[in-house]
Order: C-alpha cells, then structure tokens, then sequence
C-alpha cells in the first residue's frame, strides 16, 4: 500500500491527478491539501510515501513544502508539477530533495514513467529496510540464544561489535511458552505477530526449539501474570495444543538472562506435578513467602513436590521458609511445631529406598523428645542432610538411566523425539527425567536433542551431497524452512552456505 498527498489549490488539478493515479497499477491510499499548510498537518499525522504538489499557491508554496517535509521526513518522495517551464525552479527543486518535476498541463505518459520511478525507489527503499531489519532480528536471536544458555561474556563482547545490546537492557520480564509437541516448528512465520496483535504490546520473540519459545517484554510496571493468562486463553482458543507459560521474576540488565531461563526451566517443571495448571510464577510464589501468608499446607505440598523430583535445591529453599517461620513465631504451641516438622521427615521417608536404610519411628521419637525449637530443627536438617546423601549415593543410577535416554537420543534422532516416551523408556516419570537429565547433562531434554540434530545436520551437509530437504528430514524436522531457520539461528549461517563452506556470516562482518 502506498500513501500519497496531493497539494494543489485548484481542485480540479487535484482530481486530474486522482484520475490519473487510478490508471496506475498498485494500491493507494489517496490524501488531498489545498496548500502547504494543510499539507503539512496531514504529513504530520499520517505516514506519506509520496508527495505530489504544486509549486504556486498561497500561504505556503511548492519549494518551500517541499523544503519543510524533507526536513521532517528524509525519505519521502516528492513530485512538483508547475505550469512554468521555468529551470531555476528545477534546480531549486531538487537541492530540496525533490524526487522529480512534471510541467502542466502533465502528459500522461510522462505522468506515469514518473510515478513508477518514484514509487519504485520507495519499494526498493522499504525492501532495503525490511532485509536489514531482518538481518538485525536474526543477529539478535543469534547471539540471544548463543548468550542464554552459555553465559558466556565473549558473547557478549562480539554481539556489541554488530548490534545495540541497550535493545536487551530494555527488558524487565519473560514468559516462557511450551508445549508437548512439536509445535513451534509448524507455526506459521507470522505467529509473532499474531501473539503481538493479540495483546497490544511489543516484545521480543525468540524461539529456543521446536516445544519452546521466549517472549521478552519491556514494560516495567505491569502484572505479567495477567498478561500470561491473556495469553494463554489466546493459544487455548486458537491452537489444539496443550500450552504451559512461565513468568519470571522482574530483572534489570542483559547480565542475568542466563539466570533467567533457568529459573523458567526449573519452574515450567512444576506441570508435570501440577497437570491441569498452565501459569506457574515464581514471583507468585516469592511474594508470598516474603509476606509470611503461605500456608504450612502449601509449603508441604512443595516439600513433597521437591523430594519426588528430588530437587535438593527447593527442597532447602522451602524449608529455610519453614524454619524462619516457627524460629521468630512463639504464637504456637510446641506439639504443634513438632507435628509441622515430623512431616517434613515423613516425606523423606516416602523414598522407599532412603526408608530402607533408617528407620522412620526412630527419628519420630527423636523429634518429638526434643525440649526446644532447636533442637527440633536440628534433628530435622540431620534428616534431610542424610537424605541429600542418600541422593548422591543414588545418582550413578540416574547416570545410567541418563545415558540409556541419550543413546537412544543418538539412534533416533530422526524420529518425533518428546520427553514423556522418553521417560517411558526408562521406566521414569516425565518430571523426574526432566530434572536428573538437566542435572546430569547442564541442558534440558529439548535443548539437548535440537543440539545433536544440528550436529548431524552439520555432518551431513559436509559429508554428503544430500539436499537440504533430505537433511532436514533425516534429523528428525518436519518442516524444512523451519529447519532452515534454526539452522541459521544455531550456527549464524545458512545450510547452504554453511555447505559451500563461504558462511556468509553476519555474525562475523557489518556487512
């Protein structure tokens, strides 16, 4: 679509150009002004591609609208028709900017080899523009992703050589979206915009796998829980796909977005303990523990949680939570606090092979002979300290069953690989391979099976003369523009320039 204003104080040469223009080929959206002035109001409030005006009319004439619109809008294209064939007026048309000059009365065929001129210089410009903004996103998602899951400051170093890393400072929240299958490599080109459209706010979109994709908002002062479940109830609508989000915690500084991710890794894990909840929050979770409202219920329930995933981390977390609680508290009574503390030693006895090796009773009794709160919170953490033992002992189990998942990763990279027939392999649950194969391998199951494919993508585009659509297919992607892409946003280059071995990296020139 192109905008174009005609400035004429005459309306009948305003509808002769109208006329005129209706004979191009290419849609318009048309705008009329009676003289500069006017002109220059609707230059201010609508977006004009092309101006084609007059030189003699009053209040403000031709050259000097001309001079006055170049100086607000660079590139804007403008077109003077006059009836004097008078080159002074050329020339000081063009040292304003002016694009072309048509005498009156206009000839059609001069008429129209002008306006394809000047519109096509506008094309070539919006072309121009649109490969370089293209060529910027796809560097951004270049070094983002590289950035996430490496840390690494020589990253950064070289990603300040080629973009404004201020754009990633300008970040305060992100949502994590996942589903169970292998989604986000079918989605069409323009789900972005789709999800931009919905909720009337930009962000950055950044796809991580075919079951990931991040989404980083700028806003400092906003509810992103609220916005997750606006956009969450979008997908439901939308997609028949079952869809998890993670919100994570308000941030200052492109520093902490490894640490980022993380925490959304860790916290989209609480779906396979929670299956019909689909917006899990850790802010949700920060703000109420800080205020003291959390329920001895809820914090047991996560307790649990943390010791079927095995999750020593949260587990401390939550009973440091615990601890501070009834450490300052002396409202309750002393059978009561035992009771709190005795079944946070039960559910370490839900392991059935930590219950094997101690015997249950006895650390009650324990427990429940103790004279104080210290003494109570004592036997407790001697408690968890042997569990978290019992784990380190347990742990060459979780390698080996860690190990069957990726050999089996190896052999069948090509087929449709998700994480619950993995676990079924290994007799697992989904949750519990879900958190020993990041702590066994540093990376979650999607990250690790997109990176092995990449690899013998990598192998195969050197070592073979299959084409792209082969490859594509025989790593295990669906789509090939889908593997294209992550291809490109893996490795900063395509598959087929990767193979020509010229690598025509953006990610190593400004060109």
């Amino acid at each position: 679509m192109m905008n174009v204003l005609i400035v004429d104080d005459e309306k009948i040469e305003r509808e002769g150009i109208k006329y005129l223009l209706s004979m191009e080929k290419g849609k318009r959206s048309l705008y009329e002004a009676a003289n500069g002035k006017q002109a220059l109001q609707i230059l201010r409030t609508e977006s004009i591609d092309l101006l084609l005006t007059d030189i003699k009319m009053p209040h403000m004439d031709g050259l000097e609208l001309s001079r006055r619109a170049k100086e607000l809008f660079p590139d804007i294209q403008i077109v003077i028709f006059s009836g004097y064939n008078d080159f002074t007026f050329a020339q000081e048309a063009i040292r304003y900017g002016v694009t072309d000059y048509i005498l009156k009365p206009v000839d059609p065929d001069n008429f129209h080899e002008t306006i394809q001129r000047a519109e096509k210089s506008i094309y070539d410009r919006r072309e121009q523009e649109s490969q370089e903004r293209r060529k910027q996103n796809f560097l951004q998602q270049y070094f983002l992703q590289n950035y996430l899951y490496s840390g690494k400051k020589e990253i950064l170093e070289k990603a300040q050589e080629l973009i404004d890393l201020e754009k990633w400072n300008g970040w305060h929240c992100a949502v994590l979206i996942e589903t169970n299958v292998a989604f986000f490599d079918t989605s069409e080109e323009d789900f972005p915009e789709e999800l931009q459209k919905e909720l009337r706010r930009m962000f950055f979109y950044l796809n991580l796998n075919e079951r990931q994709s991040l989404l980083f908002f700028q806003d400092v002062y906003c509810d992103y829980v609220l916005v997750a479940n606006h956009l969450y109830t979008f997908l439901k609508r939308n997609y028949m796909v079952r869809f998890y989000l993670a919100v994570s915690r308000k941030f200052d500084g492109y520093e902490c977005l490894p640490e980022i991710l993380s925490q959304l890794e860790q916290q989209m894990e609480e779906k396979f303990y929670n299956p019909d909840k689909h917006i899990f929050s850790c802010e949700e979770e920060h703000l109420k523990m800080t205020a003291g409202e959390v329920q001895d219920s809820q914090l047991m329930q996560m307790i649990s949680e943390d010791i079927s995933r095995k999750d020593m981390d949260q587990l401390w977390k939550h009973f440091d939570c615990l601890k501070e609680k009834y450490s300052r508290n002396t409202q309750f009574s002393a059978m009561y606090i035992k009771f709190v503390f005795s079944n946070v030693i039960q559910e370490l006895f839900q392991e059935n092979r930590f219950a094997d090796e101690h015997r249950l009773e006895k650390e009650i009794d324990r427990l429940y002979s103790c004279g104080n709160i210290v003494e109570i919170l004592g036997v407790t953490e001697e408690n968890i300290r042997e569990y978290e033992k019992f784990l380190e002992r347990s742990m060459q189990e979780s390698r080996n069953e860690v190990s069957a998942v990726k050999n089996y990763i190896y052999q069948h990279y090509g087929e449709d690989l998700n994480l619950e027939m993995l676990a079924e392999k290994v007799y697992l649950s989904s949750g519990y391979l879900s958190f020993i194969f990041k702590k066994e391998t540093g990376m979650n199951l999607n990250r690790f099976i997109k990176v092995f494919r990449m690899e013998k993508a990598k192998e195969l585009l050197c070592g073979t003369n299959m084409k792209v659509a082969q490859v594509s297919e025989k790593v295990g992607f669906a789509n090939v523009s889908y593997f294209c892409r992550s291809f490109r946003e893996y490795y900063g280059s395509s598959p087929e320039s990767y193979r020509k071995g010229t690598e025509e990296d953006e990610t190593s020139s400004g060109s």
